[in-house]
């Protein structure tokens, strides 16, 4: 009698656990269930915010094609005159569109820098100037200087940037003839004697200047005899 209450005892201990456990897969099914559900609903208010404000975003760019087309001339010939003046005008620098050049100012700030061998305070306010007054006539002076400047802090790579600038720029122009000894200075400087002539002689024959011919000359004896 006493093993049969034992073994129903086991037996209910055992179905307890069965039990227990076949709950437990139950609720973790549904639990996953339900978080997956509470995900999908998620995605779906997600794609609709996203669908509402793109319908936005649509009629918002209708009504500014519609507002454009009644600001802009009917006729095809006014129209282009309209976008050409509007093109030139989107390339002016800030100062030409106030009525106001302040690029003469900056240039003679960064030469007082220059002349006192401020050379990096003078860096910086030439290329601001450049950077502000795009179209200025002091810029090839401005990039003149910031390549002098590189040099006599003998920060020779900045230097040889900026020549390379210039020579794009203005291959005409006298200054560009006079920083481009430098070049050479810079190659007889890393014992590049034959590349140094090359620019010297370069500059004798590209160049009408007499004064910048007669350095040129020089600099290219001088190299001969080393």
């Amino acid at each position: 009698m006493k093993n049969q209450n034992a073994l129903f005892v086991i037996f209910c201990l055992c179905l307890t656990i069965g039990l227990l456990g076949v709950y437990n897969v139950f609720t973790g099914y549904f639990n996953g269930h339900q978080e997956y559900e509470m995900r999908i609903s998620a995605l779906q208010k997600q794609v609709s915010e996203e669908r509402f404000s793109n319908s936005v975003l649509s009629y918002q760019l209708k009504d500014f094609q519609q507002a454009v087309a009644q600001v802009l001339p009917e006729n095809k010939k006014l129209q282009a005159k309209y976008e050409a003046k509007n093109f030139a005008s989107s390339i002016r620098t800030p100062a030409s569109d106030e009525g106001i050049d302040l690029s003469a100012v900056y240039f003679e700030k960064g030469k007082k820098f220059f002349q006192s061998q401020n050379y990096e305070k003078a860096i910086r306010q030439f290329n601001e100037m450049v950077e502000k007054y795009p179209l200025s006539k002091h810029n090839v002076e401005a990039r003149f200087f910031v390549a002098e400047s590189y040099f006599l802090k003998k920060d020779y790579k900045s230097c040889l940037s900026e020549i390379d600038t210039m020579v794009s720029q203005y291959p005409d122009n006298d200054l560009t003839g006079f920083i481009l000894l430098r070049m050479g200075q810079i190659s007889e400087a890393n014992n590049q004697v034959e590349e140094a002539s090359e620019v010297y002689n370069a500059v004798l024959k590209n160049f009408k200047n007499e004064t910048l011919k007669q350095q040129a000359k020089k600099l290219a004896q001088n190299v001969e005899y080393k």
